[in-house]
């Protein structure tokens, strides 16, 4: 069965979960709609025990909301055509920890039907820096090396949509500077990845948006990036600028020594650059400007 052009990628609607303890009802997910279009990269940060990894949980299928619908490109989320399209990195690995890392994910393609398993899991053994461990028994690899094993895990029958709960848990940093790497790749291949993550840096680095989970509900969504537009924040030299002069070459006044705007191409850039210069201001910094997410998370919690 093949889903209309309009219901591809991830939807959820009016979302729900609660569970029962000891005869008291918890909700945790209190109705949440989410969509995330083919190709994108989101991220889903808040506060421990805001529902992240319930919400993921249930995306995937792995529980049954209370309420609300999950569908991935117009079908239901465990529906086998989507399943065989998932790929799911959970946060802590529960392996069979008396194999070696070659013969695990050997056995993994093969479940998955993956043509040509051999080639692909050698592919991905040196794709996540991981193949001189293959021979060695999961029981042996660090925390950062099951990371890595579970992403090849994933990655083996090049998924349509990524969930990562927390995927640079316990890596060093060559080994989240490859994750991010590895998930930029499966941006440009055209993967939908839903990312959940503590680590805000790395949220802004690989993400074009966030979503902000709080007491059970979607409190903020942020554009982290944008296709059509780029906005910058062009730091000054403090007393080398007139503001009026600034606002009149640039259509912003700055803000302290800081002017934020807006641009529609990556060369248009220098040109701004350019015109605060001969306004007589001298310029520290350009940077894109993204989302406060460290001020985000303690505005939302």
């Amino acid at each position: 069965m093949t889903a209309p052009a309009t219901d591809r990628g991830l939807r959820v609607r009016g979302l729900k979960k609660t569970f029962r303890s000891f005869g008291v009802e918890q909700p945790v997910l209190k109705g949440i709609d989410v969509d995330v279009a083919p190709g994108e990269v989101v991220g889903l940060i808040g506060p421990n025990g805001a529902g992240k990894t319930t919400l993921m949980s249930c995306i995937l299928g792995f529980l049954f909301p209370t309420d609300g619908e999950v569908t991935i490109d117009g079908l239901r989320s465990d529906d086998l055509t989507i399943r065989e399209r998932t790929g799911f990195v959970p946060e802590r690995m529960n392996f069979d920890r008396g194999v070696n890392g070659r013969a695990f994910l050997q056995y993994m393609a093969r479940l998955a039907k993956v043509e040509e398993p051999e080639d692909r899991v050698e592919a991905l053994l040196e794709r996540l820096d991981i193949a001189d461990a293959a021979e060695r028994p999961l029981s042996q690899y660090s925390r950062g090396m099951l990371q890595r094993i579970g992403l090849c895990q994933a990655l083996l029958a090049t998924p349509d949509f990524l969930f990562l709960d927390e995927p640079t848990s316990g890596l060093d940093p060559n080994g989240v500077m490859l994750v991010r790497e590895v998930i930029d790749e499966e941006r440009r291949r055209g993967a939908t990845v839903l990312l959940n993550s503590h680590q805000l840096s790395e949220i802004e680095k690989v993400c074009d948006r966030v979503l902000f989970l709080s007491k059970g509900v979607i409190s903020d969504d942020q554009a982290l990036r944008s296709t059509v537009s780029i906005p910058i924040a062009v730091t000054l030299l403090p007393g080398s600028f007139d503001a009026d002069a600034v606002a009149a070459a640039v259509g912003a006044r700055p803000e302290h020594n800081v002017v934020q705007v807006t641009v529609e191409r990556e060369a248009a850039i220098a040109d701004i650059v350019r015109r605060l210069v001969e306004t007589g201001a001298g310029v520290l910094d350009v940077r894109r400007r993204t989302a406060d997410l460290e001020e985000l998370f303690r505005r939302e919690r």
